[in-house]
């Protein structure tokens, strides 16, 4: 049995959810309209009345990134700790049907794969053409579930999760990055630079996964990234370099190099990590989850402000205990 910390599981639950309602308020906004608009975001806030996207959540309410998540969770510990597409499928198809807003937060890639589904497309085809981030916004918890295992059996979850909707290799080898991310940080491993660099070879791994499509280079995107978040001066000038030249868009290319870039500028701290995410522009709260889940596996749980956690917990209805304990049930079964 894998026996990672389990402090640093809930610590990357509780980020993911953290960085996703961070920065769910300014979601797909450029950094001046957030400038304008906010100032600086440097607490939970509600979506803005004007935003065609985050309007009507509550302060503290996540989007699709964390709803996912918590579908792969579910779907883990009802499958033996192994991915099945369907399986996830299913739940999402379900979710769907019965979230108002989930119409407003649900990514291009998704729907359009979810449509071929519905025409009767096999899912081996229906997501490829998917070349935006979601896939990896959903990853965590295949991260956990496969710390401590080889870095080739948990790229192999990681396709099989990305299948119907992400099944390209940008999209493949953006989710390998977070998900190895986090499953070496939840290991344990305290050199943040390890990590990383673990990152960079899942994926290098995935993009020889799925099916081809034009993308600047994921992996060779991720170490620029990196780089510029390693630049002596302010984070300030620091995220609008990392946005001027990797972007924050839904790209897999864009906004999966640019969180790797926050958990290094952060150096692995998710309360910053958020705020960095929530003031990035672009995918902020996607961005946000990613980074954020990741630092919450490098630091656990005790990091966290406990009254923002019951903030998050009661805005929406979870138990970040009985995720966890899911994860470990899901551990637990893999043979």
């Amino acid at each position: 049995m894998n026996l990672i910390d389990r402090k640093r599981m809930k610590g990357a639950l509780i980020g993911a959810a953290y960085g996703d309602a961070f920065g769910m308020p300014a979601e797909m906004w450029t950094p001046e309209k957030i400038k304008r608009v906010y100032g600086h975001v440097e607490e939970f806030l509600p979506g803005h009345p004007e935003h065609e996207i985050s309007r009507g959540f509550a302060a503290g309410e996540v989007t699709d990134d964390t709803e996912n998540m918590i579908l792969v969770i579910e779907m883990l510990e009802e499958n033996g700790g192994k991915v099945d597409p369907w399986v996830w499928v299913k739940k999402l198809q379900k979710w769907v049907q019965a979230e108002t807003k989930s119409k407003q937060v649900i990514g291009p890639s998704t729907a359009s794969a979810f449509q071929l589904l519905k025409e009767g497309v096999p899912i081996e085809i229906t997501g490829k053409k998917g070349g935006t981030n979601g896939g990896a916004m959903k990853i965590l918890p295949v991260g956990l579930v496969y710390a401590g295992k080889s870095k080739e059996e948990l790229v192999e979850q990681v396709e099989q999760l990305c299948m119907p909707t992400h099944n390209t290799n940008c999209a493949i080898a953006g989710a390998a990055a977070v998900a190895a991310a986090v499953s070496k940080a939840a290991e344990g491993e305290e050199n943040l630079e390890t990590i990383l660099r673990y990152s960079i070879d899942a994926a290098r791994l995935g993009e020889k996964q799925g099916y081809e499509i034009c993308s600047a280079s994921v992996p060779r995107r991720i170490e620029m990234a990196i780089e510029i978040a390693k630049e002596p001066k302010e984070p300030e000038m620091i995220l609008q370099r990392i946005y001027d030249s990797i972007g924050t868009g839904l790209a897999a290319s864009e906004s999966i190099p640019s969180a790797l870039a926050l958990v290094q500028l952060s150096k692995g701290e998710p309360n910053l990590c958020a705020r960095y995410a929530a003031n990035i522009g672009g995918d902020t709260d996607t961005i946000g989850a990613m980074a954020c889940g990741i630092c919450g596996a490098y630091r656990g749980e005790m990091v966290f402000d406990k009254k923002e956690v019951q903030l998050l917990e009661k805005v929406n209805h979870v138990s970040f205990e009985k995720l966890t304990n899911s994860i470990e049930k899901a551990i637990a079964q893999i043979v």
